[in-house]
């Protein structure tokens, strides 16, 4: 005796597969090449310390690609960072000037009374 399979629902192979593509589509969505090229970076920085010790992994791998790394940024701002300091010098000189005259014990005073007179404000 053979059994006759009964045809599937279409409405519910579609579904099915519908669940289906949507699962794929978001593991193809997801970086999962990123994910393992940062797993396997953060592996082999931590076999280098332990083999190297964390000192010698400092020494001699972390400040050298710091230096190369730093030594061209800084050689390109400098300039521009020493241009906007000279630019900014009136501006700087004035607010010193507006500060030095806020610092007062005068100001102080009023600074404080008005303080106290809002706390208390509060406390009623």
């Amino acid at each position: 005796m053979t059994t006759t399979r009964g045809r599937r629902n279409p409405a519910k192979t579609t579904s099915h597969t519908a669940v289906r593509k949507s699962r794929s589509s978001l593991l193809a969505d997801f970086p999962v090449r990123t994910a393992f090229v940062v797993a396997g970076v953060i592996g082999l920085a931590a076999l280098g310390i332990a083999l190297l010790g964390p000192r010698r992994f400092r020494d001699e791998i972390v400040r050298p690609i710091g230096a190369l790394a730093y030594e061209p940024l800084a050689a390109a701002v400098a300039p521009q960072a020493d241009r906007a300091w000279a630019e900014t010098r009136a501006w700087r000189d004035r607010v010193g000037r507006i500060l030095e005259s806020i610092n007062t014990a005068e100001v102080r005073d009023q600074v404080a009374s008005r303080l106290s007179d809002w706390i208390e404000r509060f406390r009623a």
